[in-house]
């Protein structure tokens, strides 16, 4: 595949941005292109309809431009440089569709699946799936990622893209700028989420951190920031904490990611979803669970393609670290039987608050915010019938009896369909 010569993006954070020659290269490759087929937010939100079709193609260019802007890169090699941005490009090339959702619902069966480890599973296991055509990316088309390294590295290719996996996973020399406390990725993934969400934030932020990240630590290699980049930090936590915010308490479109759900569950429990359809993009997932035979995974994906969503809880707080999936699928399956109505459960760790530590180019080290030990549940149910008061209390009951947890402290909510109660 010979170099594309435009190398221009117009970017709604960014501008105009120009990708050097092997960074535009590899953008072309089909390992990339894959990403504008997939969501940058796990579910096409009806709360926030500016994010519904964000793509993770958009987010990637963005942490690439993001790379090629880092104030410590006159100090590395041509090597070095290849590695920082490729891996910057090519960080979310094994997300599967709907982002992080087909992967949760992976993980709700025990397949233990992580996009993240599937890079070095592949690479481990199968040299020739990754960098050989048998691996069809998309579409019938092979990565054309063993191409473009034997172009542009000037080392081994295996080497290279041995590199490239093990910095994505925030490893070697630069890993940390990527997959970090403080990395690009994030810095990307929350001013972009901020812009389409029309969050009033500062958008200049991510290149000012960008051009303020100097070097990294002789140990532990995390980055090290020019001092005057600790405001642009706290920015960036103010900026993520709102979009977490956000993201968090949509209950709508909680309840679409539980129907989805539920909908992969049942289908990779009837055979008709398997590990490897990772690759899929949005559209193809969604064809498949409309398409399937089993009549529950149908009537999920329809109803949620037309917005007729499922009966639902109130979001609840309760303490201490969510539960593994799999412990979320035993209970679904509990709760259907004591309330004699189908459940699902899906739960998610409280993002709002992290605590990150920096570095400074003074000498100096600070922790910024403090973690949080919480987590938020709902359950919904296709029964159009609302929860009562019973069925909570029975709910709230078994969740904490059989997750040793408990709800944080009264509240009131606000399910979905309108109905209040007071926990």
């Amino acid at each position: 595949m010979s170099s594309h010569p435009h190398r221009q993006y117009i970017d709604p954070l960014y501008g105009s941005i120009d990708l050097n020659e092997h960074l535009n290269n590899l953008a072309q490759r089909p390992i990339v292109q894959r990403l504008r087929h997939v969501r940058l937010s796990n579910v096409d939100s009806i709360d926030m309809p500016s994010i519904a079709n964000l793509s993770r193609f958009e987010h990637v260019l963005g942490v690439a431009h993001l790379s090629t802007l880092l104030a410590l890169r006159p100090a590395l090699n041509h090597d070095e440089r290849l590695l920082l941005d490729a891996s910057a490009l090519l960080h979310d090339w094994a997300i599967t569709s709907f982002g992080h959702l087909t992967e949760e619902a992976l993980q709700y069966v025990g397949t233990k699946f992580s996009h993240e480890e599937r890079l070095r599973e592949i690479l481990l296991n199968s040299d020739e799936e990754l960098l050989g055509a048998d691996l069809q990316i998309i579409l019938g088309r092979g990565p054309g990622l063993r191409e473009w390294a034997s172009v542009y590295s000037g080392r081994n290719v295996e080497s290279t893209l041995r590199a490239i996996m093990d910095t994505i996973q925030g490893g070697g020399p630069l890993g940390r700028i990527i997959s970090g406390d403080i990395d690009i990725d994030n810095i990307d993934n929350v001013y972009r989420m901020a812009y389409h969400m029309g969050l009033r934030v500062d958008f200049a932020v991510p290149e000012r951190l960008a051009r303020s990240l100097v070097g990294v630590t002789d140990s532990s290699r995390q980055p090290i920031f020019r001092k005057e980049a600790r405001q642009f930090i706290i920015s960036w936590q103010e900026a993520r904490r709102s979009v977490y915010e956000n993201l968090m308490l949509a209950e709508r479109d909680f309840v679409g990611k539980l129907m989805l759900l539920y909908a992969t569950v049942r289908a990779f429990e009837a055979g008709e979803i398997r590990v490897d359809d990772w690759r899929m993009f949005d559209q193809q997932f969604i064809a498949r669970l409309l398409d399937s035979s089993t009549k529950e995974v149908r009537e999920a994906a329809e109803r949620w393609m037309v917005g007729e969503l499922w009966t639902s809880t109130p979001l609840i707080w309760f303490k201490g670290k969510r539960p593994a999936y799999p412990k979320l699928l035993e209970l679904s399956l509990h709760l259907s039987s004591t309330l004699d109505r189908t459940c699902f459960a899906y739960g998610i760790q409280d993002k709002r608050e992290r605590a990150v530590a920096a570095h400074f180019d003074s000498g100096e080290a600070e922790t910024f915010g403090k973690g949080s030990n919480q987590w938020l549940l709902g359950v919904g149910s296709p029964l159009k019938r609302p929860f009562t008061h019973r069925e909570l209390k029975l709910l709230i009951e078994n969740v904490t009896s059989r997750l040793g947890t408990e709800v944080i402290h009264d509240q009131t909510a606000t399910s979905s369909n309108g109905q209040a109660w007071l926990l």
